[in-house]
């Protein structure tokens, strides 16, 4: 898993699907495989971690920093629930394990 896969495209966890898939298009034509193929395998891994909804859901569990909160986190995760980014199956899912 990498470090940081918000880091790699240079995007917030907020970030909605299309807004991943947008960055990851325009860093692809900027940093293309034939010209710089360590870039280009690391924003691949990066894309393919988030655009997974679980993957993107471990990201911001395992990716904290000092300063985040529980509420925040809690306020965060209550979002993207209402906003259908995570599906609720994956989360039930996850609180199963």
């Amino acid at each position: 898993m990498l470090d940081n896969a918000y880091q790699v495209l240079g995007i917030g966890p907020d970030a909605d699907p299309e807004e991943v898939r947008q960055r990851y298009l325009a860093l692809v034509r900027q940093f293309p495989p034939e010209r710089d193929p360590e870039r280009f395998a690391e924003i691949r891994a990066a894309y393919d971690q988030l655009r997974d909804p679980i993957a993107g859901l471990e990201q911001r569990l395992f990716s904290l920093t000092a300063t985040d909160t529980f509420e925040s986190l809690l306020a965060a995760q209550q979002a993207a629930v209402s906003r259908r980014r995570i599906p609720t199956a994956a989360l039930l899912a996850l609180a199963d394990e």
